[in-house]
């Protein structure tokens, strides 16, 4: 089996057949779009808040246990304010990172990078909070099944596309049907979420609940399973949403100049005033007619 990260260029260019790149790059990477810098860190701010405050959250649900809900109360907090700290430094750092070597063609690539690692961050802490909550009633035991359920299922999905990558990079044939299975699920939750939001708006309200919230054993199992269908989601988020068009950005990285040459941009144009100035300018990087 090749190696996703040892294409040629020539190799490279096949993912542009992915439907997720091709969007990505006629829709998303375009040079009229203007960033708005501002607005993205308030974005991050908020997000970076309510990151926090799930870990507040799992704190209060040790502190303040209520006496009538069906799960006993916790005695490890495995989100503790601390591992928040050491996963933001960690976020920081990548973010300087990005910020070192981007250049204008690839903005979209760095950015990307950035908005996975804010959902990864949110996986890890939601799981956390589940395993927080749920550890004594489902026992070690019964925690071990069911990671082992998502480390499973996660290994099909991402051994699928992995395939399905190198096929499409090396411009072979072979499609697995799990891969196929997948697609189309992606495709139908694309085309028809919207629908059934609406329903599901219409149904409450037409048919308004005043219940409270499960606290029954019929609550717990659907808590596990929307843990359960949490984790699956992120994987195949993962694998068929967000990492095609890193690896596309990957490629264009690598083959920076290539690229430049195939789309018929200037240095200047392709990476930027500021990026130009400051590493292609006056070396031997610099073509001619940039002088």
């Amino acid at each position: 089996m090749k190696n996703l990260f040892k294409a040629s260029f020539e190799e490279s260019l096949n993912l542009k057949n992915d439907k997720l790149i091709n969007y990505m790059k006629n829709d998303v990477e375009r040079w009229d779009l203007k960033e708005r810098p501002i607005l993205l860190k308030i974005l991050a701010l908020a997000l970076i808040g309510m990151l926090y405050g799930i870990v507040l959250f799992t704190k209060n649900i040790i502190t303040n246990h209520d006496k009538n809900s069906l799960v006993p109360q916790a005695d490890i907090n495995f989100l503790p304010l601390s591992l928040f700290w050491i996963l933001l430094v960690m976020y920081l750092v990548i973010w300087v990172y990005t910020l070192i070597k981007r250049y204008r063609a690839t903005k979209f690539f760095w950015g990307y990078i950035n908005a996975v690692n804010i959902f990864v961050w949110l996986v890890i802490e939601t799981n956390l909070l589940f395993i927080t909550a749920f550890l004594k009633p489902l026992t070690a035991i019964g925690m071990g099944i069911f990671f082992s359920i998502i480390l499973l299922v996660g290994y099909i999905v991402v051994r699928s596309k992995k395939a399905s990558l190198e096929n499409l990079l090396y411009d072979t044939n072979k499609k697995e049907k799990v891969d196929e299975w997948i697609e189309k699920s992606i495709n139908l939750v694309v085309k028809y979420s919207s629908i059934v939001v609406i329903i599901g708006v219409i149904w409450n309200f037409i048919f308004p609940s005043g219940d409270a919230p499960r606290t029954d054993m019929t609550g717990f199992i659907e808590i596990l399973a929307m843990w359960l269908a949490l984790d699956i989601g992120f994987i195949i988020a993962q694998a068929y949403l967000f990492f095609p068009y890193l690896l596309h950005g990957y490629y264009k990285h690598k083959y920076s100049e290539e690229y430049r040459n195939l789309e018929g941009q200037t240095q200047l144009e392709w990476y930027g005033e500021k990026y130009f100035n400051k590493h292609i300018k006056r070396t031997d990087k610099e073509e001619i007619y940039n002088e």
